[in-house]
């Protein structure tokens, strides 16, 4: 098995880590040391081929520098031998027979040459490197295939580490929080979180119960959802209830309790059971063993004790406040289209705005008996006026934006 063989494997094996982590079969942990382990052993494989390569090419140069040398000294001793030859032809110039002395000078030399040929290191350094150079390879080969069964018996292990980890997981239902257990109607609870033993229990959801006394012949504006939404997000599932204030069991219910605003919110004293009680509990009062949500806290609109007196209208600001300015401002307009409306206005320190509770500014208050708050332009003042007062100015069309 080759280093590109293995490095896909690797990489294989990555990619496979990398899976199980986003199908959430293994833990963040796991899987960044796992992944920890496989870019080590990419490293390495990329630095053993760098070095493979650097020897190799080492080899090269220094077997074509050997060539090199052996070329040159076999040069050297060709020109020795000419110049041997050459010097004898010019000492046996009175010899007649040329020709033969310069066989014979030619003998002589080639057995000269043959007796120093022993002394000359012809094939002693070109043989040499080879047997190191082949030694060198065969040693390098040998590391490479370590490697290989390293990393193939490391990537089958890390493998069946995977194969244990999903077994173990199929045995048991996996989780990490109570969330991953919740199911429609019911509340789950993960036990021993984040491990192989992790298991779902479920039970059935305690909703919390709210009896919400109100008047929906009188109060025009009582809408429940909102603050019912709101409790929810503090304290879970409900199940409300409603009794009309009009009954006997619900006007017994508002003396039981002295209710001066509806809807009026009770719920069990079982709600100091959740956890978020502390947190909340600001918001209620305790009244014969039950908690009533406070009328600061439900904005509660309809004062249902107070006598009702027609066409009249009351406004509560704070002197000098800017919020209260704007509200004067946008009224103007719709008490100049209605002459006959009874109008009062009063401060934050009045004794009639202590006695009705008002703390937020500013606030209207219509027939004596309902209350909106707020910057309002003169259409939404008309609006709220004529819900509970029929009067022909209430056909006119005021202003729809602020002032």
């Amino acid at each position: 098995m080759d280093g590109k063989t293995q490095k896909e494997r690797l990489e294989q094996e990555l990619r496979f880590l990398k899976e199980s982590f986003e199908a959430e079969v293994i833990s963040r942990e796991e899987f960044e040391k796992g992944k920890d382990r496989l870019e080590k052993k990419l490293v390495e494989i990329k630095s053993n081929e760098k070095e493979l390569y650097k020897d190799e090419s080492i080899q090269q140069s220094n077997q074509k520098q050997e060539h090199h040398e052996t070329a040159e000294k076999d040069e050297s001793l060709i020109n020795k031998e000419g110049e041997k030859i050459k010097l004898k032809v010019i000492q046996d110039e009175d010899v007649n027979n040329e020709e033969g002395e310069l066989l014979q000078i030619t003998s002589e030399s080639r057995e000269k040459t043959q007796q120093a040929s022993p002394e000359e290191p012809k094939s002693t350094p070109i043989q040499e490197p080879k047997k190191e150079s082949r030694f060198f390879k065969y040693a390098v080969i040998f590391v490479i295939l370590a490697l290989v069964i390293f990393f193939y018996y490391s990537y089958n292990n890390s493998k069946k580490e995977i194969e244990e980890k999903k077994t173990d997981l199929k045995l048991s239902a996996l989780c990490s929080s109570d969330d991953d257990c919740s199911h429609a109607g019911k509340q789950g609870l993960c036990i021993e979180p984040g491990t192989k033993n992790a298991k779902c229990e479920s039970n059935e959801i305690q909703k919390m119960n709210v009896l919400i006394l109100t008047d929906k012949d009188n109060c025009v504006n009582c809408d429940t959802a909102r603050v019912l939404s709101i409790i929810e997000s503090w304290f879970g599932a409900l199940n409300a209830n409603e009794i009309d204030y009009n009954t006997i069991e619900g006007k017994t219910l508002a003396g039981k309790l002295d209710a001066k605003l509806l809807p009026l919110y009770i719920i069990d004293e079982n709600i100091t059971e959740k956890q978020v009680f502390e947190q909340f509990k600001q918001a209620f009062i305790r009244k014969d063993n039950s908690y009533v949500l406070s009328d600061d806290a439900s904005g509660s609109p309809f004062y249902f004790k107070r006598d009702d007196i027609p066409n009249k209208l009351d406004l509560f600001i704070i002197s000098g406040d800017s919020s209260s300015a704007k509200a004067e401002a946008n009224l103007k307009e719709f008490l100049a289209a209605f002459n006959d409306v009874k109008f009062e206005r009063h401060l934050s320190n009045d004794n009639f705005t202590k006695e009705l509770g008002i703390k937020t500014f500013p606030t209207f208050l219509v027939n004596n008996k309902i209350k909106f708050s707020g910057i309002q332009s003169a259409e939404t003042i008309k609006n709220n006026f004529c819900k509970l007062n029929t009067v022909p100015e209430c056909e006119k069309s005021l202003a729809k934006s602020l002032v």
